[in-house]
């Protein structure tokens, strides 16, 4: 019975970077975990494995804390993933895992890690994040629109088409052009997304990509969620955005959704001028975005243990 389970002894624990052959304890400890944080989306993880983007803390083969962190873009990186077993003291975990877990990014060449999950399932884990240096940067507003209607289709000279696994490419350069690194999505969520997602629409002028947009469908194409909207930085102000939110909103209507959900980093006052003109309200959800800056690997030393 769990009552008479012995506390894990972590005088002959050790941390290490994840692997490959760690996808089933690590898939268990974040879901299962009696402290477990999971941001992860699609099949992130086995890849993020591979590749040791993580550190564990483990004893005679047992798994007993883990954090992964997504692929790194220009120096930046977001924590995907935390759990701590049973019987793991939250601090004790946290001074050995997070140290060992920030030398290893140093050594990727990571400069800012980002974290963003929800404050009331991950009370727990805010708060020893602001210990480990994380601070307050921005927050992600929510928006919805009930009424489907379309205020204006854009520039008439732009045309709107489904995008195909050849376009993926195209849309990597454009998406890193148009957002900050920390906010780009690599080839793992928009390769996937362009061949099997519902909805990615790009924009072209005389067959140039000028932006794209990926939203993903809900509740049997009820709800529709604007996960991307992107225009060329050299070619805003010719309203392409106009045209892809008209484009995914006339889209979601054919498949009978009754409410788009978007949202957006609190700083974009741009993007939430044309969302509240086309009929999107906030709905008063925020999430609050933590980052951390790594100073040097001497000082990123895991307390010994």
């Amino acid at each position: 019975m769990w009552l008479f389970r012995k506390s894990p002894n972590l005088n002959s624990a050790r941390t290490r970077p994840v692997c490959g052959d760690d996808l089933t304890k690590v898939s268990r400890l974040l879901r299962d975990g009696g402290r477990h944080y999971y941001g992860l989306t699609g099949d992130e993880l086995p890849s993020l494995l591979e590749a040791g983007l993580g550190a564990a803390l483990s004893a005679d083969e047992e798994l007993l804390a883990v954090a992964v962190v997504g692929c790194p873009v220009d120096e930046t990186c977001w924590l995907r993933g935390v759990a701590l077993a049973d019987g793991i003291d939250l601090r004790t975990g946290l001074d050995i895992l997070i140290p060992t877990l920030h030398a290893q990014l140093v050594d990727h060449g990571v400069r800012d890690v980002y974290y963003a999950g929800d404050e009331a399932v991950d009370a727990w884990l805010v708060p020893a994040l602001n210990d480990y240096g994380y601070v307050f940067t921005t927050e992600v507003i929510v928006y919805e629109k009930h009424d489907l209607s379309i205020p204006d289709f854009g520039n008439p000279d732009v045309h709107v088409r489904s995008g195909t696994s050849v376009d993926i490419a195209d849309v990597l350069r454009l998406d890193r052009a148009c957002f900050e690194p920390q906010w780009t999505k690599d080839d793992t969520v928009l390769g996937p997304a362009i061949i099997q997602g519902p909805l990615f629409l790009l924009a072209e002028i005389d067959t140039v990509m000028v932006g794209y947009a990926y939203a993903t469908s809900h509740f049997g194409g009820r709800l529709i969620h604007l996960v991307r909207i992107a225009v060329d930085p050299s070619q805003q102000g010719r309203r392409i955005g106009v045209g892809l939110l008209a484009a995914v909103i006339a889209s979601g209507t054919s498949q009978g959704a009754t409410i788009i959900t978007l949202n957006t980093q609190a700083y974009n006052t741009h993007a939430q001028r044309l969302y509240r003109w086309f009929g999107f309200t906030p709905t008063g959800e925020r999430q609050r975005v933590l980052c951390h800056r790594l100073s040097s690997p001497h000082r990123q030393t895991a307390k010994q243990i």
